[in-house]
């Protein structure tokens, strides 16, 4: 048995009968907002980019937050954009004064991207702070990877929204962006053709070996987990500004029942913080970072942060529950200044709930999580 991991073909489900998909989700957006559907992340933070440069503003320089992937760097430092950054908690909560001073000293040059972590909505004081950020003239880009499945995946305060599909659905690639504000996507940055590439190519080969493993137990899983790392390789090399989500990832779109998913991550999520409460998770030296969930939330997956969590790690994945580690430190964001996030990034460890599994398996992950110091071959 595997619990987690990357998501492959056997992970769809049945077809929605009667029922809203994915794809009615986003042509939901696409009737009210221009929305481009392009091929990953990277692509579209290189897309929003020339997009608002498009606008004939001075821009220079990306306000960041201090905790982040590695992967929105990418887009930025390919075009030698100048990057500042904001200070993020301990607790993922943004520094609502440091984001806005920050802003506020740099006006119309900066674009500020906000990033939504797990699905959880930012408090108050941080929207308020957003809304202040705009008034100062800055583009405010919002990422909701984490937050696709929301009713609202984004705040109303932003400009443009930016969601990378591949973390939540089993599609091969695809990112969407949506535009919010006044800015509208310039005809020469419209979606070019899908391309068939070495990202996409490696990721579809990993996926269909994958589903060959997990749904009837043929081949091993040191062949798909080396082609998933060649995908994600690939794409670090191989991005574009325009480059479209490919047909494979439409196709699967239309056939995936987003209540369905909706319904069962929140209900792996509310089961797994449960489970861990029974089985004494405090006492083995962890915590959660989102002990409640709020009714509009479809989160991601269930961060929690510790200070073994390597070990932690290698003890679940002994009994084949697979977790993530969501973010390590790009080199890039000074420690020294953001030790918060430097002490994150050591600490966090998400365990998977996604649509994949039941609520038995939610009491399985609790179990190996909060049983500490336990052999790979107790029961």
């Amino acid at each position: 048995m595997e619990i987690g991991g990357e998501f492959c073909f056997a992970d769809m489900g049945p077809a929605p009968d009667g029922e809203a998909s994915v794809e009615d989700l986003i042509d939901g957006w696409s009737r009210r907002y221009p929305t481009l559907l392009l091929s990953s992340g990277r692509t579209a933070y290189l897309n929003v980019w020339l997009n608002l440069l498009h606008t004939g503003r001075d821009l220079d320089t990306v306000l960041l937050p201090s905790y982040l992937c590695y992967s929105i760097l990418m887009p930025f430092r390919r075009m030698g954009v100048r990057i500042e950054y904001y200070r993020v908690d301990a607790d993922l909560a943004v520094d609502w004064e440091d984001l806005e001073r920050k802003a506020g000293t740099l006006g119309a040059r900066a674009a500020a991207v906000i990033v939504n972590y797990f699905g959880f909505p930012e408090s108050g004081d941080v929207v308020r702070a957003i809304c202040r950020v705009r008034q100062t003239g800055a583009h405010v880009v919002y990422d909701a990877t984490h937050s696709l499945l929301n009713n609202c995946p984004w705040p109303a305060v932003a400009d443009v929204c930016v969601m990378s599909l591949r973390k939540t659905l089993p599609v091969v690639d695809g990112a969407a962006v949506v535009w919010l504000g006044d800015a509208r996507p310039a005809p020469a940055l419209s979606v070019a053709k899908e391309r068939v590439d070495s990202y996409f190519s490696s990721r579809a080969l990993a996926m269909m070996l994958k589903t060959s493993r997990v749904a009837d137990g043929w081949g091993n899983s040191h062949d798909y987990l080396n082609l998933y790392d060649q995908a994600e390789a690939a794409l670090d090399r191989q991005f574009g500004a325009n480059g479209g989500m490919s047909g494979v990832s439409r196709s699967i779109i239309k056939r995936l029942d987003v209540n369905r998913i909706r319904r069962a991550r929140r209900e792996n999520y509310a089961k797994l913080v449960r489970a861990l409460h029974e089985q004494g998770a405090s006492h083995a030296g962890f915590e959660l970072l989102f002990p409640e969930l709020p009714d509009d939330v479809v989160p991601l997956g269930c961060p929690v942060v510790t200070d073994e969590r390597d070990a932690l790690r290698e003890r679940l994945a002994a009994r084949g529950i697979l977790t993530q580690i969501l973010w390590q430190r790009p080199p890039e964001v000074p420690q020294e200044e953001f030790p918060e996030s430097l002490q994150l990034s050591q600490r966090i460890l998400v365990l998977p709930c996604d649509q994949r599994y039941s609520p038995e398996h939610m009491e399985i992950v609790a179990r190996v999580a909060s049983t500490r110091g336990s052999s790979p071959c107790s029961p």
